[in-house]
């Protein structure tokens, strides 16, 4: 990777993680408030909504934002016609999702669901609104900009939940949050990179975008499937409660992997996209990212599996046990994020190189494993087995990629494996250090404090070993490229 564009992907990232943190650290104490204030009903009822919503959401991009941000050189005729595309996709939605909400109320016998999923909805077409200067913002690898809108909508979303709660809302918390988030990231989104808007329609250009995307749209709708089969059978199995246990679990055991792997992945994508003619550096960028992503997930997924306990009671449940049936499932959801957070930055290669159709063939593995066991696990071993299903499926999906892979950039597995391997091993130190201190200490706010300080400690002084402080120079050559890139100025 060349310096110019090796320093801008490093600082690209860096932005995107502040982001991500800031994000992360407001949306997670809302997410505390919320989770002290509703019932697991209210979760199960929106959660409901939400498979609903998840899937229509696959509608309003048929791959199109791909296959924008993939291309070289772009013609002002490509750019809005894909913008039309969007802007149609996402009428349609509205329009059925009256329909679809009538679907999802009888599928969880409450009337509640309906009205949820059609409010729901409506964020879907306003999210169309703000493709142009999103997906410019992508293309340029303007990510310092990007940020302004997801840190924006974020501060506002968590106001408005926080608020709505507190005035009784219930599940519409969550709903109006939605709505907030959605409005003022668009908003905010133009006011950043305005984009002079031309009404144009090119049938080729359409054709050309939909012939791309196809692929990734079958792979959206097969994971789908993959990631919401066990929520709607969580729900029509065992109800509306039991899945906002399942909800809250899956929530937290992703929150940390998700926020790492937003950080990482659509750089990542951008970046590679640049150098999808050179397979050597996208190898070397590919490995090397693994390495940052296994460390960062690894060390956030062990502490919360071993303060899941404290995590449930403490926090979420302000010292009762109200959320207390969720421990084992966010325990095993915990290595599902970890995998799912490993697994993301090898999609982006394949769609990099142009080989989509290796995450439909992935996603319908993980499918058919899921589709096939989940209903007896839920109903004999309830979340717990649900999660376990969930886990096996998606660590399987590599399965797919990794013969292609070998034969296109030359990966082998024990590249990957020596990439992840420090961060495994110093996971599992975690993992048994918490175990111990979980037999001699109660559960308290106390107990959190020790166990995350110590967690931290062991995690870092064992990864340092093994890779003989490796992450530690290379933290330090990065802070010499950002001051080498720092404006001089003279008195």
């Amino acid at each position: 990777m060349n310096d110019s564009l090796r320093s801008k992907t490093v600082s690209n990232l860096s932005f995107n993680t502040v982001t991500k943190i800031l994000t992360f650290s407001i949306g997670s104490t809302s997410g505390i408030i919320l989770a002290r204030h509703l019932s697991a009903q209210d979760y199960g009822i929106v959660g409901f909504g939400m498979i609903f919503i998840s899937f229509l959401s696959h509608f309003s991009d048929l791959g199109i934002t791909s296959s924008i941000i993939r291309k070289d050189r772009i013609e002002e005729s490509e750019l809005f016609t894909a913008f039309m595309l969007k802007l149609l996709l996402g009428l349609l939605i509205l329009a059925v999702s009256f329909l679809w909400g009538m679907l999802g109320s009888f599928a969880l016998d409450n009337p509640a669901v309906k009205t949820v999923i059609v409010v729901l909805s409506a964020t879907i077409f306003i999210n169309c609104l703000g493709f142009l200067p999103t997906v410019t913002l992508k293309r340029e690898l303007q990510f310092k900009r990007l940020s302004i809108p997801q840190v924006g909508s974020q501060v506002i979303a968590s106001t408005v939940a926080i608020a709505s709660v507190y005035l009784g809302f219930r599940y519409w918390s969550i709903v109006f949050a939605n709505l907030a988030a959605t409005l003022s990231a668009v908003a905010i989104a133009w006011v950043v990179r305005p984009v002079p808007f031309k009404i144009k329609w090119d049938l080729k250009c359409a054709r050309e975008h939909l012939a791309f995307g196809s692929h990734l749209f079958f792979a959206g709708l097969m994971g789908f499937a993959l990631f919401n089969a066990d929520n709607f059978l969580i729900g029509a199995v065992r109800g509306a409660a039991t899945l906002g246990f399942y909800a809250v679990a899956f929530n937290w055991s992703t929150k940390a992997t998700g926020f790492i792997g937003d950080s990482i992945n659509d750089v990542l994508f951008s970046t590679f996209s640049r150098i999808q003619n050179e397979i050597e550096r996208m190898k070397r960028g590919y490995l090397k990212a693994l390495e940052y992503v296994s460390f960062a997930v690894l060390l956030a997924n062990s502490l919360i599996i071993a303060l899941s306990r404290e995590l449930l009671v403490v926090v979420l449940g302000g010292g009762s046990n109200k959320w207390l049936p969720a421990l084992y499932s966010l325990d095993v959801l915990c290595v599902y994020g970890a995998v799912r957070a490993l697994t993301e930055p090898l999609e982006r290669v394949v769609i990099a190189i142009g080989k989509p159709d290796l995450i439909f063939k992935s996603n319908a593995l993980a499918a058919g494993i899921q589709l096939t066991a989940l209903y007896p696990a839920i109903k004999y071993f309830g979340i717990a087995g649900a999660a376990v299903v969930v886990a096996t499926s998606s660590a399987l999906q590599s399965l797919v990629y990794f013969p292609v892979l070998r034969r296109e950039i030359a990966l082998s597995f024990s590249e990957v494996f020596r990439a992840i391997l420090p961060a495994v091993l110093s996971g599992g130190v975690v993992e048994v250090l918490g175990f111990g201190l979980g037999r001699i200490i109660s559960v308290s706010w106390l107990s959190i404090a020790i166990k995350l300080c110590l967690g931290c400690s062991a995690f870092l002084i064992t990864y340092g070993l093994l890779t003989r402080w490796k992450i530690l120079k290379e933290g330090l050559e990065i802070m010499e490229l950002f001051k080498a890139r720092a404006p001089r100025t003279s008195l």
